[in-house]
């Protein structure tokens, strides 16, 4: 991609843009245009869909629920994914939820699964909203891929369901692990960070048999903390 399409706003298209010289915006997407980013028409925008690479459009027509776009070029082809990453989480508090959302969009997670176990105190979660937060993630970080939000599962029938060909990594306080420094993940794996209450000892026997424990380090980590780090070691 070009440096001078850098600064320009970067939207997610639910509608596949390959093939398409028009595309129109709704009502979400054209407030945020107008009222915030104040783009009138014969702006640019760049538009990307997930699936096909990235595109310049100019805006020839905007209004209160509409903004109509056509194409100017296509600026940059889909990369090739390199490794597709599992996040299994117990949901937490919002504001720290927030943040660990963000966080691991950035750093590459493509599949974000909920899980509810015996100390899990959030066991519900804004599919919507979290959904809405995992694509401005992207937008804002320059992915070209949208990760998947999975519906939120209670522990047993997640590892219960879980395919034995996706090596799965937990995160155990206080267990007999490895080192990630020690762990060489393949190109699709998956890892688990437990409640703040931490996993059960009943819950550990389970992982133990089901998964591969990981050691984080001598300290207790908070549960975003401890994703970041488990996701960067991993990942490495």
């Amino acid at each position: 991609m070009q440096h001078e399409f850098f600064k320009l706003p970067r939207l997610y298209s639910a509608e596949k843009l390959e093939n398409q010289n028009e595309i129109i915006l709704g009502t979400e997407q054209t407030h945020y245009l107008k009222n915030v980013l104040r783009q009138k028409v014969g702006h640019a925008i760049r538009l990307f869909d997930g699936q096909s690479g990235e595109y310049l459009f100019i805006i020839y027509q905007i209004d209160k629920k509409q903004t109509h776009l056509s194409l100017k070029q296509k600026i940059a082809d889909q990369p090739i994914h390199q490794k597709q990453i599992h996040f299994l989480f117990a949901p937490i508090k919002k504001a720290r939820l927030d943040w660990m959302i963000e966080k691991t969009v950035e750093l590459g997670v493509t599949d974000f699964h909920p899980i509810i176990t015996q100390n899990t105190e959030v066991r519900k979660i804004n599919e919507e909203r979290m959904t809405s937060q995992i694509l401005e993630a992207a937008e804002q970080c320059e992915r070209f891929d949208i990760p998947q939000l999975h519906l939120i599962q209670k522990l047993d029938k997640k590892l219960s369901g879980w395919s034995s060909e996706t090596p799965l990594y937990a995160a155990i306080e206080r267990f007999d692990a490895q080192s990630t420094s020690s762990v060489e993940t393949p190109k699709e794996f998956g890892f688990l960070i437990g409640p703040e209450g931490g996993f059960t000892e009943e819950e550990k026997t389970a992982l133990s048999k089901a998964t591969t424990a990981i050691n984080l380090g001598d300290t207790i980590l908070r549960c975003e903390t401890a994703a970041i780090k488990a996701l960067i070691q991993l990942s490495e």
